[in-house]
């Protein structure tokens, strides 16, 4: 067996670190082109050292009535238009701080609970808030099953 055959490690990962710069540049392409996406930035605790640093928060709002319904966190679409009662199922949030300027013209974001926003702008809800959107969520989950239930019959 010859040692030329097998590339060393360095050279392993040299190209592994030069194959991931070129998907990070590839995936920030896509994002400028993205008409929902967004940066936002908050300041957070550092994990490694507790230190509170402004950091980047990449968001996605949602556009007007009749588009589809985006998860704020990772640009998913979901099956549910704006505008229709399936709103109920997320939790909506306008970001009316003004640094929110996508190129859909929106700033309302959609999340699937309370807590999934809480988790990632690193902000905090009273709890009656959140207790008032589950009722709200649960109220249309039993409506609309029963809706099902007779559309079947």
């Amino acid at each position: 067996m010859n040692v030329e055959e097998f590339p060393n490690d360095r050279d392993i990962i040299n190209n592994m670190l030069d194959e991931a710069k070129d998907i990070e540049k590839a995936m920030l392409s896509l994002k400028k082109i993205d008409r929902g996406y967004n940066k936002v930035y908050r300041m957070i605790p550092r994990a490694s050292d507790g230190k509170i640093v402004n950091t980047k928060i990449d968001v996605y709002t949602t556009g007007y009535i009749g588009s589809k319904i985006r998860d704020a966190d990772t640009g998913e679409y979901y099956n549910y238009q704006v505008g229709s009662r399936d709103e109920d199922l997320f939790f909506k949030v306008a970001l009316a701080t003004g640094e929110c300027n996508s190129k859909n013209g929106s700033s309302t974001l959609f999340y699937l609970s309370p807590h999934h926003f809480m988790s990632h702008l690193n902000v905090d809800l009273d709890d009656s808030l959140i207790n008032s959107w589950e009722e709200k969520r649960n109220y249309f989950l039993k409506n609309s099953k029963k809706k099902v239930s007779n559309n079947s019959e």
